[in-house]
């Protein structure tokens, strides 16, 4: 018979061999584990980028945003918006102002009145939604909607395309638009940006929706002055251009126009404002 390796018996101590194995296993699960967090701690750094938005909001979104959505490793390429962006970026916030946070939640399909361009370019369908609750001219807003997407300066000249309208009759018999263009609450601008973050300041792009933030459009930015007009302008055109498929850019040059790709809500980098596609072609 075979001799057979001694039983350690319950209690003793491990003999040398034993305990400097079990030393290895503990410096091996340790080195695991400091692995495992910093590949964690990459990701979540990734996110926090996209944010800005956003994203990634897409976004931003507007310069809108907050800590992203958005964002913006929101590169969105291709017509929609497959991820959220927001224009977070870590920047400082816009002073605090009288707009509500809430409105009444529900929001309600707006018709844009004159009608449709008549440009040659691919179609992309659209509708204007806005939150009650929150006093909101419904007329005025659809008015500046309308007079942003026909602008010979905007997206249907850049990007070749031509912006027809979905009624709200027609959305109520079934027809889904390509775009939904959103005015509202800043807690049901973070509701709808989900999930990135734009801490009921800022705007957002997510999936087939332009989220416009209520507060921005009534306060715009200190980037604007504070001039509600041409803020409004940026507004739409930089959310709609996320649904277009464009990604953030850069001020390309200190006192050139900014693109409107950039997330002018949280500063211009050097560039002056501009809230058209087609002064620098981005």
């Amino acid at each position: 018979m075979s001799p057979q390796p001694p039983t350690r018996l319950r209690g003793a101590a491990p003999s040398t061999s034993d305990a400097a194995g079990q030393l290895r296993v503990r410096r091996t699960l340790a080195a695991v584990a400091v692995t495992l967090a910093l590949a964690s701690s990459l990701l979540g750094a990734t996110r926090d980028e996209s944010s800005a938005a956003g994203p990634s909001p897409r976004a931003t979104g507007t310069s809108t945003s907050a800590p992203a959505p958005a964002g913006s490793p929101t590169s969105s390429t291709g017509q929609g918006s497959p991820t959220p962006i927001s224009s977070a970026n870590g920047q400082a916030s816009p002073s605090p102002s009288a707009v509500p946070d809430h409105g009444d939640g529900r929001v309600s399909p707006v018709l844009v009145p004159g009608g449709d361009s008549t440009v040659e370019g691919k179609e992309v369908t659209y509708a204007l939604e806005v939150e009650g609750g929150l006093g909101i001219d419904e007329k005025d807003v659809a008015t500046t909607v309308g007079s942003v997407l026909r602008d010979a300066r905007g997206w249907q000249a850049q990007d070749h395309v031509r912006f027809v309208q979905v009624t709200p009759r027609q959305r109520a018999a079934g027809t889904v638009p390509k775009i939904v263009i959103s005015l509202v609450s800043p807690a049901k601008v973070d509701q709808l940006c989900a999930p990135l973050e734009t801490g009921g300041l800022w705007s957002c792009a997510n999936k087939d929706r332009a989220v416009l933030n209520y507060r921005r459009w009534v306060d715009a930015t200190p980037s604007y002055g504070g001039k509600v007009a041409p803020y409004r302008i940026y507004q739409v055109n930089h959310e709609v251009g996320h649904e277009l498929g464009h990604a953030h850019a850069s001020c390309p040059a200190k006192g050139s126009p900014a693109p409107v790709m950039l997330q002018q809500s949280m500063g211009l980098g050097g560039c002056l404002p501009n809230n058209l596609p087609t002064v620098t072609r981005g």
